[in-house]
Parts: C-alpha cells; sequence; structure tokens
C-alpha cells in the first residue's frame, strides 16, 4: 500500500497546472513525451477498411498505425518522409505510432466501420518479412509478390510464418490503393498442407457417434 501513498496525497492536493503543449484537437492524451521516429517510407501496409494500418520503411522498421492515422496526412506515400511519436520494439524493428507528429501531433480519427463482405481469395509466394500488431505479436507477412498476408495473432504459425518459408493462405481478399491484403483462414506451406487459422475460441469436440451422450443435448448452465 506504501506505493500508492503518493498518488493519494497529490489526489487530496494536487499541483499546479504547468502550460500543456499545443497538441492536435484530436488527441486525446498528451503524447508529447513519446519519442518521435522519423523515416522516409518504402511502402504502405494496407488495412480491411480501405485505409493504411502501417509502413515499412527504407531502414527496415516496421510501423505499426491504428486505424483512421495514416488518413490524416494524405501526402503520406511510398517515397514521403513518415514522421510520427510512439514507442519502439527494437528486438523486432517495430514502433507503435500513437500519433503523426510533423509541424504538430496528429492523432487517430474514427473511421466508419465498412460491412461489406470481402470477397475469397488465396495468396501464395515466399515471405519477405513477418509483420506485427500494436503489442508485438506476430499476425502477418509480407510476401515476394507485394500482397500482405494477415494472419489471427492467436491463431499464426510460427512454423511456417518464416522469412524466405514458402507459404500458402486462403481467406478474404482487399484490394486497395496500397496493395493487395489477404486476411488468412487457412495457412501452410502449400495448399495440401494448410490448416484453418482463427481468432475464435475452439468448439469442444462432443460424444462421439453410437455412444450413450451423443443424442443428449445439454442446457446452457446445466441439468436442473
Amino acid at each position: 500500500m506504501t506505493a500508492y501513498a503518493p498518488l493519494i496525497a497529490h489526489a487530496a492536493n494536487p499541483p499546479p497546472l504547468k502550460a500543456q503543449p499545443v497538441m492536435g484537437m484530436n488527441c486525446v492524451f498528451d503524447v508529447s513525451s513519446l519519442p518521435r521516429f522519423t523515416g522516409r517510407i518504402e511502402r504502405l501496409l494496407p488495412g480491411t477498411q480501405g485505409d493504411a494500418v502501417g509502413a515499412i520503411l527504407t531502414d527496415g522498421t516496421e510501423v505499426e498505425m491504428p486505424p483512421g492515422l495514416a488518413a490524416q496526412d494524405h501526402t503520406l506515400r511510398a517515397g514521403a518522409v513518415l514522421d510520427v511519436r510512439g514507442l519502439a520494439a527494437p528486438g523486432l524493428r517495430l514502433v507503435r505510432a500513437f500519433a503523426l507528429s510533423d509541424k504538430m501531433d496528429v492523432c487517430a480519427a474514427p473511421m466508419p466501420e465498412l460491412v461489406t463482405a470481402a470477397p475469397p481469395a488465396r495468396a501464395e509466394g515466399h515471405i519477405e518479412r513477418l509483420l506485427h500488431d500494436g503489442d508485438g505479436a506476430l499476425n502477418g507477412a509480407l510476401l515476394n509478390t507485394g500482397t500482405v498476408l494477415r494472419v489471427p495473432a492467436s491463431g499464426a504459425r510460427p512454423r511456417f510464418l518464416r522469412v524466405g518459408a514458402p507459404i500458402y493462405a486462403e481467406g478474404s481478399g482487399y484490394q486497395t490503393a496500397f496493395g493487395n491484403l489477404v486476411v488468412a483462414r487457412r495457412l501452410g506451406p502449400d495448399r495440401l498442407q494448410a490448416v484453418h487459422v482463427s481468432d475464435e475460441p475452439s468448439v469442444p469436440r462432443g460424444a462421439p457417434p453410437g455412444s450413450t451422450g451423443y443424442d443428449q443435448i445439454q442446457p446452457p448452465g446445466g441439468t436442473e
């Protein structure tokens, strides 16, 4: 409990407010304390809403951005300079961006969610680099064909997702201004070895056919 004593003391006797740095009007939190990272964009990474949700820089750094952030700067494209505030994971060469930070810190704006279903698609090739989510979890790959492959982080198969390895995926496909994106539902080194991947919890296996419990359906919450 002693660790919380200073917080309680400050809450009872709050210090005088200090002048805050000028921020973008849509930034809910003060991001000025976050470090800045700057690099030149090699390519933007497409998201399922037709927006860009990340970037690969020419020095090999991956930048992960929340949906709606890249849309705040219409000049972002291959060859442009990207300046963000965020946190770095040096071991992954990954930056989680929270704001664009050129002349003023600008945060993500809400984007309307598209409800149209994406058509079935497949992708195959060799993995050029691995991709990650904002928590650093493996969730996709960039293929040598230029296609971006995304996999639910909980369904990622590290034995399949390795740089240089052949990969085959089936799922939903998106054609965007930033390139082709396939969200995988089946994944493997080739079509014959592809397995189902999902972020949904697995359904427990029921009683086998012919057993005493096969035709019995238990109501939710058990029997009374």
